[in-house]
């Protein structure tokens, strides 16, 4: 009996949902290193690849739920910071994965929220965009800008300029 239990027990754990952290294996020196979650795009409608997304802790209350539902903000350096969308058009009430630590192309709100390159980013007053991190108490940084995409040098003072950002969330 007790093994019928403990088989039961160990299939119910099998068929459970895990949402874990996955980071890729370094194959060799040009590994690209980058840490992803899977997440649910609670926001309302498809987030672009490259998005700031923040945990949802309006509609589900991620504080008390814990639950991994992710959406977009406009509020600066959110306390709820979750990383950057990596799939490339996430739908509205999907599982989507964001990178959660690592090298990701970010959308930068460069003409509303300055930023340079080798500074912090966070949440900017743009939907899904980053910008100059500002420290301060109940903040968290994105992570740091290491550089802006070919051919637009520094960010070219327009919203959604394509940046390389070394996602590494950071909380005051």
């Amino acid at each position: 009996m007790k093994r019928l239990l403990l088989a039961a027990l160990l299939a119910l754990g099998v068929a459970s949902p895990a949402w874990a952290m996955q980071c890729q294996t370094v194959q060799g020196p040009t590994s690209l290193y980058r840490c992803t979650q899977t997440v649910f795009n609670d926001t309302g409608s498809a987030v672009t690849s490259g998005s700031v997304v923040n945990w949802d802790d309006d509609d589900t209350d991620f504080s008390t739920s814990g639950y991994p539902y992710v959406i977009t903000t406009t509020t600066a350096d959110d306390p709820y910071t979750a990383g950057g969308m990596l799939t490339e058009s996430c739908a509205d009430q999907s599982l989507c994965e964001i990178i959660v630590r690592g090298v990701a192309v970010t959308r930068i709100a460069d003409s509303t929220d300055d930023s340079a390159v080798d500074t912090l980013v966070g949440n900017s007053t743009v939907a899904g965009e980053a910008g100059d991190y500002a420290t301060g108490a109940n903040t968290c940084a994105l992570g740091t800008l290491i550089a802006f995409a070919e051919g637009l040098g520094s960010g070219g003072g327009t919203d959604n300029a394509l940046a390389r950002v070394f996602v590494d969330i950071d909380c005051d």
